[in-house]
């Protein structure tokens, strides 16, 4: 019963018109220090193109990071009932929306629309845009990196930039796959920013991988950063899975 009620686009609208209001009222109470900001400050500045990256439990305070121009922004979410909410909430924003996920192993017959997302994002980028991924959404394992934003790099040539964020006090919702981070009004916080990885259009698979590799240990090494700066609760990733083939017979 409950679950049908908020399948409801009516009340999916209200519920994002209020958590925009919790995000916009909580960040503007935060003391954020911001670190390693020199590169994407320059991207900004010069409409450089990038492939923004944050693990999925800290997407809340994602658009904190990338505060303006926020139309050259497209984001990246799945067609699920679940992710409804979460393309009501950005359209807020002005950030848009490409809708798909990855490949899925265990229902291969199932077309998710990742191809089609893929695409646009790659459009989007190299008209002047820029991309933003969960690499690690919309399915798990929490803190363990896909290929889609390398892939992303690869065909762009548009380096990867690596965020997070941490504040002393947040609430986490440790039943969540995630582990979603809900920052508290009025606290000390400490946004991070990675250093630039690029692809090379001619990597090959080994050469994906490690750079696959380096964006999941760079992503994980700054979120603990963050956390430790802070004194907040350290959130450690999931176990690194056996690497699986996709519908075209790469991992994935």
């Amino acid at each position: 019963m409950l679950k049908r009620l908020l399948a409801q686009g009516w009340l999916q609208e209200i519920i994002a018109f209020l958590v925009v209001v919790y995000i916009e009222t909580v960040r503007r109470s935060i003391r954020w220090e911001i670190r390693n900001s020199e590169f994407i400050d320059k991207a900004k500045a010069e409409n450089i193109p990038i492939i923004g990256v944050i693990w999925h439990g800290r997407i809340l305070m994602a658009l904190e990071g990338w505060n303006r121009d926020r139309d050259r922004m497209m984001a990246v979410a799945s067609r699920s009932r679940d992710a409804e909410f979460g393309a009501k909430l950005v359209k807020w924003y002005n950030v848009k929306l490409a809708r798909g996920s990855s490949y899925n192993p265990a229902k291969p017959g199932e077309n998710k629309g990742g191809g089609q997302a893929y695409r646009e994002v790659l459009r989007h980028i190299e008209t002047g845009g820029s991309g933003a991924l969960t690499p690690d959404g919309p399915r798990g394992p929490r803190m363990r990196s896909s290929y889609g934003a390398v892939r992303l790099a690869r065909d762009t040539g548009a380096p990867i930039i690596p965020f997070t964020w941490s504040t002393r006090r947040k609430t986490v919702v440790h039943k969540s796959w995630d582990k979603h981070c809900l920052p508290s009004y009025f606290t000390k916080g400490v946004i991070v920013w990675g250093d630039p990885i690029y692809v090379a259009a001619e990597a090959s698979q080994d050469e994906l991988e490690a750079a696959r590799l380096e964006v999941e240990q760079v992503m994980n090494r700054i979120t603990r950063e963050a956390d430790e700066a802070v004194g907040g609760e350290i959130i450690d990733p999931d176990p690194a899975p056996r690497p699986q083939k996709g519908a075209d017979g790469v991992p994935v």
